[in-house]
C-alpha cells in the first residue's frame, strides 16, 4: 500500500479515507496537517483525548481551522463543564430508559408508516424511500416539534450537517431554521397551560432549581438536536442495511434475529456515522509521543480508531457480524461527552431493520448497489442503498395443496 497519511483537507481522503488512515496509524499516529490541526488516528490516543477534559476543550468541535462557531449559546457538543454538565443532566430526563420505553410505540408507528410507502417488490433506494423517514419523525416527535414544520426542518437541518465544517451562520438555511424555531419556542411559551412531556417543554419551562433559558438559547439547543439526532441515526441504519446486503448476511440475520444487535454494533464500528470530533488544546500537552502546544486543535478520527489493528486485530477492516467485542467501538465517543442519544439511535436502528426483515426476508442487494460516500466531511454513509424487494407469497392452504409456495 502506497497511501499518503490522512488529512481532512484532501477531498480524496474524505471520500475514501481508510487507506490513508491506515497509513497514518502505521507511520505517524499523531500528524500535524496544518498550522493549527493535528490528526489523531490510533484507538489508544483517541480514547485518551476523549477522556481528558483538562487539556482539551469542546470549544470549536467539528471545525478544523482557526475560526470557531461563535454562537451566543453553543450547543451541547461545543460546551465544557459546568455549563455542559447542567444542560446534559437536563436533557437526560428525556433520554431516561423509562422515557425511551414509552417512545417505543411511537417509533413502531413511524416505521409502519414508512414501510407502507414501499412497494411489495422491485428495486428501490431504501435510503430515500424508507430509512430517511424514520429518524427525523422520531426526533421531531420526541422534541415536540409541530408536524407542519417537519418537512422543511428536515431539509434545512440536512443542509447544515452536510456543510460541516463550513461556518453555518452564513447560510440562508441557518437563518430560516432560526426563524422557524423562534416561532415554535414563542408559541409553546405563550401557552403554558398546554404543558407536554417532551424536550421542547423541558427547555422552555425550568423545573424548580433549574435555570430559565431565554428564547435564543432554547432555539440553539434545538438546532443542535436536529443535527445530532437525525442524519447520524439515518447513517447508522443505512450503513447496517447496506453491509448486511453487500456481505450476504441479510438472510443469516433474518433467520437468527439474536445476531441483529451485534450486527448494529459492528456497523457502528465498521462505518462510524460521525467520522470525527475535534478538540481545542487549552494547555501544552502530549498526545501519544507527540507534543501538541496550546492553541492548536486535535482532529480525533473515530473511523480510524475503530479500524485500528492494534485494538481490533488483523480483521479490523473487515465487516463481521459475529465479532465478539464489536460493542467496544467508540462511534458514540467516550467520557462525559459521549453521545446522549446513543440508546435512542440503537433502538431506532434495531426496530427499523427488524421490521424491514419481517416484511422483506428475501431482500437482496439491488443491481445498482454501490458504495459511494455521501457529501460532507462529517458523515459516513452511502449516497444510496439500492435493494431488490421480493414479495412474500402467502402459504397455499386447503386439502388440494399440502405445499407451500416458494
Amino acid at each position: 500500500m502506497n497511501a499518503t497519511p490522512f488529512t481532512p483537507h484532501d477531498a480524496g481522503h474524505v471520500a475514501d479515507p481508510d487507506d490513508a488512515l491506515e497509513a497514518a496509524r502505521r507511520e505517524c499516529p499523531v500528524t500535524q496537517v496544518s498550522d493549527v490541526l493535528f490528526v489523531v488516528t490510533s484507538d489508544t490516543d483517541v480514547r485518551a483525548v476523549f477522556q481528558d477534559t483538562v487539556a482539551f476543550s469542546n470549544r470549536g468541535n467539528f471545525t478544523i481551522g482557526h475560526e470557531d462557531r461563535n454562537h451566543a449559546f453553543p450547543g451541547l457538543t461545543n460546551l465544557d463543564p459546568p455549563v455542559h454538565t447542567e444542560l446534559r443532566s437536563r436533557l437526560l430526563r428525556n433520554m431516561a430508559p423509562k422515557k425511551l420505553r414509552s417512545l417505543g410505540p411511537r417509533v413502531a408507528q413511524v416505521i409502519a408508516r414508512a414501510l407502507d410507502g414501499l412497494p411489495p417488490s422491485g428495486e428501490v433506494d431504501l435510503l430515500k424511500d424508507y430509512i430517511s423517514h424514520v429518524p427525523s419523525a422520531v426526533t421531531y416527535s420526541m422534541i415536540g416539534l409541530p408536524e407542519e414544520y417537519w418537512s422543511e426542518v428536515e431539509v434545512l437541518a440536512d443542509a447544515l450537517v452536510e456543510a460541516v465544517p463550513a461556518p453555518e451562520t452564513s447560510m440562508p438555511e441557518y437563518d430560516r431554521l432560526m426563524e422557524l424555531m423562534g416561532q415554535v419556542v414563542r408559541d409553546r411559551r405563550e401557552h403554558p397551560q398546554h404543558r407536554r412531556d417532551d424536550v421542547l417543554d423541558n427547555l422552555c419551562f425550568a423545573a424548580p432549581g433549574e435555570r430559565e433559558m431565554d428564547d435564543l438559547e432554547v432555539v440553539m439547543h434545538l438546532r443542535q438536536l436536529f443535527a445530532a439526532a437525525t442524519d447520524t441515526t439515518r447513517a447508522l441504519i443505512a450503513n447496517c442495511v447496506y453491509r448486511l446486503l453487500e456481505h450476504g448476511d441479510w438472510a443469516r440475520v433474518v433467520a437468527d434475529r439474536s445476531l441483529l444487535k451485534n450486527a448494529i454494533e459492528e456497523s457502528l464500528r465498521f462505518d462510524s456515522p460521525a467520522q470525527f470530533m475535534t478538540r481545542s488544546v487549552v494547555r501544552d500537552t502530549v498526545i501519544g509521543e507527540c507534543p501538541v502546544p496550546a492553541g492548536h486543535k486535535a482532529y480525533l478520527s473515530i473511523q480510524s480508531a475503530n479500524h485500528d489493528e492494534a485494538a481490533w486485530g488483523s480483521t479490523a477492516r473487515q465487516f463481521d457480524i459475529a465479532r465478539q467485542v464489536a460493542v467496544q467501538h467508540i462511534a458514540f465517543g467516550r467520557g462525559i461527552h459521549s453521545c446522549l442519544g446513543a440508546p435512542l439511535a440503537r433502538m431506532e436502528a434495531y426496530m427499523a431493520i427488524d421490521s424491514l426483515m419481517d416484511h422483506y426476508p428475501r431482500m437482496t442487494a439491488g443491481r445498482r448497489a454501490t458504495w459511494e460516500k455521501c457529501e460532507g466531511l462529517l458523515l459516513r454513509r452511502p449516497k444510496e442503498v439500492w435493494a431488490r424487494l421480493v414479495e412474500e407469497i402467502p402459504a397455499v392452504t386447503g386439502s388440494d395443496s399440502g405445499q407451500v409456495a416458494e
